[in-house]
């Protein structure tokens, strides 16, 4: 799994052409320090994950030899919920039925989008508060409000003081 392909020290191009042949043919070449080349099987599967836009790392050919793309959207609002309830019970924290319309909006307003990560990354962020603070974490808008604010770098639409 190689996760936000694209940022790594060496470019997209240089690890895809590498990877090229075996991909295609299941297997590599490595050589040795003193020359010896030897054959070993590549029989695994790669997956890679990006923010970024798939033809700025790679071109056409290379892509077609990639038979299994996802691409994957912002979240709806009913998803964004059922993902948040879901979150909720693994954490097994509970909330009140106005707590999620009040998260959803939260998101929206302060990040620009739903994304379908934010509910387990604020609700970590409102866990660690509690911790640190040496309390039961209760999940309500004002403690929604205080991890957001942590989480989100730069509110939508903030303006840099003078």
């Amino acid at each position: 799994m190689i996760d936000d392909f694209g940022r790594q020290i060496v470019s997209p191009m240089y690890l895809l052409n590498r990877w090229i042949v075996p991909l295609d043919r299941h297997v590599d070449y490595l050589t040795l320090r003193y020359g010896l080349k030897f054959q070993v099987p590549f029989e695994l599967t790669v997956v890679f994950a990006t923010n970024l836009d798939p033809s700025d790392l790679a071109d056409e050919a290379f892509l077609r030899r990639i038979p299994n793309r996802s691409w994957w959207t912002r979240s709806t609002g009913d998803v964004f919920d059922r993902i948040f309830a879901r979150r909720l019970k693994e954490k097994r924290l509970a909330c009140g039925p106005d707590v999620s319309p009040f998260f959803r909006n939260l998101c929206m307003e302060m990040g620009g989008e739903l994304r379908a990560c934010q509910p387990a990354d604020i609700l970590n962020i409102l866990v660690s508060i509690s911790e640190f603070e040496g309390r039961e974490p209760m999940v309500t808008p004002q403690n929604l409000s205080r991890a957001a604010g942590l989480y989100f770098a730069k509110p939508k639409g903030a303006v840099e003081p003078d």
